[in-house]
């Protein structure tokens, strides 16, 4: 029953990723740089690892996710920040126990590249590993390494941002719009 109600809650947060712009918005986005900032964090949280991954292994790891997701291109409109608040891979103890996911916390603020204003304010996100484990023996068992852990939860959470940042369905778009220069896009007949 535990099972039942804890993979039936990860589904529903699955489900659940809001987009933060309207479709039309989404679809135009594309994204010219990304900062990622780990000043807040000393490295990984949790599991320790056979080696310790410091701050600046987790922002270049977490810039080249994000630039792979959200297809980073230098003639983009929009500029996209994250600030790393955590990044928490389960514990050994975790993985017996309880079962769950690994996640990284993080601030998003998306502003316009020509004039700087804000198109997404400073918003709170939330990501887990694309990995669900149940707990017990057997979720101890095979459980990935703390390296494959990381990096699904790294993927997890640049994966979440891209869904965030675009369109709920499919959209058209004007012939002369950002996205259609970009090949990104339908272009409305």
């Amino acid at each position: 029953m535990r099972l039942c109600v804890i993979l039936l809650s990860f589904l529903a947060l699955l489900g659940c990723t809001p987009h933060m712009l309207e479709d039309q918005a989404a679809a135009n986005l594309i994204v010219r740089t990304v900062t990622v900032d780990t000043a807040a964090i000393s490295g990984v949280a949790g599991r320790k690892m056979a080696f310790d991954v410091p701050a600046a292994q987790i922002n270049a790891d977490l810039t080249q996710a994000l630039q792979r997701q959200l297809r980073v291109t230098p003639q983009g409109n929009a500029d996209v920040t994250v600030t790393v608040k955590e990044v928490r891979l389960m514990s050994r103890m975790q993985e017996l126990m309880l079962g769950g996911a690994s996640y990284v916390k993080g601030t998003l603020t998306v502003t316009d590249a020509a004039t700087g204003r804000q198109i997404v304010a400073p918003t709170e996100v939330f990501a887990t590993s694309q990995r669900f484990r149940v707990g017990g023996p057997i979720g101890a068992v095979v459980a990935p390494t703390a390296k494959d852990d990381y990096l699904q939860t790294i993927e997890g959470f640049a994966m979440n941002v891209r869904v965030r940042l675009s369109p709920r369905r499919a959209v058209e778009v004007a012939a002369d719009s950002p996205a259609a220069k970009a090949g990104r896009a339908q272009v409305a007949r």
